[in-house]
């Protein structure tokens, strides 16, 4: 954390029913357990319904914080739904040490992100197909994707994420997500680009 932000900002970008608001509050109840005193979490809807995109923000400080506002330069991006890209367009409006973590099996490059430091990716629609993390036929994304947010960001520990997913969902429902989430992990890629 630099020495003049006194926030962690994460932005959480997903779509109705994939687990964005979910994912952003396990990660707030996992960096609490990892000892950050200051931790907020708030969603933004749009349309609110199964498929339009939602948003999600997330603070983590070292000292208590009471700040709930919308984020605009955020130190991470994570991209639940990778057709989400065309619209959301972070390369336009972001800075290039933004560390952004996406659901897809294509390189940084393919997807138009080329120009970030730090670009985590993973399968995790697919991680979440193999561990039946589905409704109605639907992909839930949230625990897969925490996985990859561990990996990539390092900000928090797979054992706080386990704890903050039995906490939730209990110990028979929240073993298979907490399967998912270490697959997730296990399978995360890390793209750094040097500096040029």
């Amino acid at each position: 954390m630099s020495e003049q932000k006194k926030y962690i900002e994460t932005v959480w970008h997903g779509r109705g029913g994939q687990g964005a608001i979910t994912a952003s509050q396990l990660i707030a109840d996992s960096a609490y357990h990892e000892g950050f005193k200051g931790v907020t979490t708030a969603p933004s809807f749009g349309a609110e319904r199964r498929g339009a995109p939602v948003m999600a923000f997330l603070r983590l400080a070292e000292n208590p914080i009471r700040v709930f506002s919308q984020i605009d330069e955020p130190d991470i991006v994570v991209v639940l739904d990778p057709t989400l890209l065309p619209v959301i367009r972070l390369e336009e409006h972001l800075k290039e040490e933004t560390t952004v973590i996406v659901n897809t099996t294509h390189s940084p490059e393919q997807i138009g992100l080329g120009k970030f430091k730090k670009v985590g990716t993973a399968d995790i629609t697919a991680i979440a197909l193999q561990n039946s993390l589905t409704i109605a036929g639907s992909a839930i994304l949230n625990t897969p994707i925490l996985g990859a947010f561990s990996k990539t960001t390092g900000l928090v520990g797979l054992e706080s994420i386990e704890a903050a997913i039995i906490s939730r969902f209990g110990e028979k429902r929240g073993r298979l997500n907490v399967k998912a989430a270490e697959e997730a992990f296990k399978s995360t890629t890390i793209h750094n680009r040097s500096n040029d």
